[in-house]
């Protein structure tokens, strides 16, 4: 499997592009794009350029406007569906009821208004998929907001876990915005901490990929003291 990271949007968010294989065949080579953020169409566009790789799907982990704020636009380019939790669905179109009230005024800085077209072709991320020579397995995550959806990705021959902004290289997503819940992240890491193997790794929303065995080491809310505190 190939995977390129390209930070997009000025949260810097990273949108991937993912391919089976080796990816360099002499046809064209279908791949998933994961997390489009807003002003990623040109960054992926670019990104393309001289490969022979196509887009087949959209798929996000969350609907914040720095992962998902272009996904319309991707998917109109290359004429694809998007997948997003039916949960944060309602963000793709009216980007501040994932980020507050207190955001619209950046939000229409970008956007020029608090909306966005939806995707022609929009589906519910429930269940595992198969596209682009990649098994698609969605995995419910709450906590950031209430759609935030792990995707376990194969070809086959290796894995990764996409995990948004639920877990980071050192810590976790915030819980502060609409949508999020302590409660909730909480019993979502302890799901991740059972549900994955040691060297699975974890490509997350924001900064450096990392692996289970090294949060489970070094990020302090995977650890016991934090996942068995009684709120």
């Amino acid at each position: 499997m190939l995977i390129e990271a390209h930070p997009v949007s000025p949260w810097q968010a990273n949108c991937y592009l993912v391919a089976a294989g080796s990816g360099d065949s002499a046809q064209p080579t279908a791949c998933l794009v994961v997390d489009p953020g807003i002003a990623s169409l040109d960054v992926i566009t670019h990104a393309l350029e001289g490969r022979r790789w196509q887009p087949a799907a959209v798929v996000l982990t969350h609907g914040h406007i720095d992962h998902a704020g272009d996904a319309h636009a991707v998917a109109a380019r290359w004429g694809v569906p998007v997948y997003c939790a039916e949960a944060d669905q309602p963000m793709l179109q009216r980007p501040s009821l994932g980020l507050g009230t207190s955001f619209v005024g950046i939000i229409e800085e970008f956007l020029g208004a608090d909306a966005l077209p939806l995707p022609a072709d929009l589906r519910p991320l429930v269940e595992p998929f198969e596209v682009a020579g990649l098994r698609v397995r969605p995995h419910r995550a709450p906590g950031h907001t209430q759609g935030s959806t792990l995707l376990e990705v194969s070809d086959g021959g290796s894995s990764v876990v996409f995990t948004g902004d639920v877990v980071f290289a050192g810590t976790i997503g915030r819980t502060d915005l609409p949508g999020g819940n302590m409660s909730e992240m909480r019993e979502t890491l302890r799901r991740i901490r059972s549900s994955f193997p040691e060297d699975v790794p974890l490509l997350p929303g924001h900064g450096p990929d990392t692996t289970l065995a090294a949060e489970r080491l070094s990020n302090s809310y995977l650890h016991d003291s934090y996942l068995h505190h009684e709120m």
